[in-house]
């Protein structure tokens, strides 16, 4: 069902309503943004191919024309939705800014709520300049949740950022043993090295290629202590093609020789 903006007032690019139970269950679509802030209860919308749970003080906007509806998961009767809805030249922002999946959850005694009632009081009441009144909350409405907004995005960067540095971990614990660059780790993650690099110094306080020279040492203590495999055989089978190069790495991270190591271990379990 496609809505028109003048299904809703005749005379005005905006209006405000408030709905309870079913009156939101039809699948709809429409070109006018719909500010929605969950009044009381708990609910399910579908936005698109994407669901969400909706719970009591969750504010989201839609700006596009993406079918949607919302399904109240408690009693009826208990769930009711504030819509601001208003034509995009009502309020001149950046509507892309904002991701409807993902509400933005207000408490009752929150400023941004009592603005979202305020845009119901004054419609209903529709005093002189009510329509300018309302623009400004809508404003305020819409300042709050895009600051709300960025801190989710940030979050999910935050979390995103941590899934590529834990993929080309597991890549390194995995491939350790044979020859690799930077440029490897990056292609498994489908990162460029750079930009890798760059997370990984974020993430790990380290460079990609530091955090594989130490996994490979730590991988020659546990081979180093449970056999007595030589020096040179274990260089070859973390990975390392010169073992002086095995040698220096191996004292740099423990401070002794790997087989000082060996030796001290020996001793410790005598």
């Amino acid at each position: 069902m496609q809505f028109n903006m003048k299904m809703f007032d005749p005379d005005n690019i905006f209006a405000v309503n408030r709905s309870v139970g079913y009156e939101s269950v039809l699948a709809h679509s429409h070109s006018f943004v719909e500010l929605v802030y969950v009044e009381s209860g708990a609910g399910t919308q579908k936005i698109g191919s994407d669901t969400m749970k909706l719970k009591k003080g969750d504010l989201f906007v839609i700006a596009d024309d993406k079918q949607h509806f919302i399904r109240p998961s408690c009693e009826e009767n208990e769930f009711s939705l504030i819509n601001v809805i208003f034509e995009k030249e009502f309020a001149d922002v950046d509507y892309s800014v904002f991701l409807p999946c993902f509400p933005s959850n207000f408490s009752e005694d929150s400023q941004t709520v009592q603005y979202v009632r305020k845009c119901y009081e004054e419609y209903e009441t529709r005093r002189e300049n009510f329509e300018w009144r309302i623009r400004g909350y809508v404003y305020l409405i819409l300042a709050a949740l895009a600051e709300a907004t960025s801190q989710t995005k940030m979050k999910s960067w935050k979390n995103h950022r941590g899934d590529y540095v834990h993929d080309a971990t597991a890549f390194i614990h995995e491939n350790f043993s044979r020859k690799l660059t930077l440029d490897d780790v990056a292609s498994s993650v489908g990162l460029t090295s750079g930009y890798l690099q760059r997370l990984f110094r974020q993430e790990r306080n380290t460079s990609v290629m530091e955090y594989l020279l130490r996994y490979r040492v730590e991988q020659a203590c546990k081979i180093l202590m449970e056999t007595e495999e030589t020096v040179y055989e274990i260089s070859r089978k973390i990975g390392f093609s010169d073992v002086k190069n095995f040698h220096y790495y191996f004292k740099k991270v423990f401070g002794v020789t790997p087989n000082e190591f060996r030796k001290n271990h020996k001793e410790e379990r005598s």
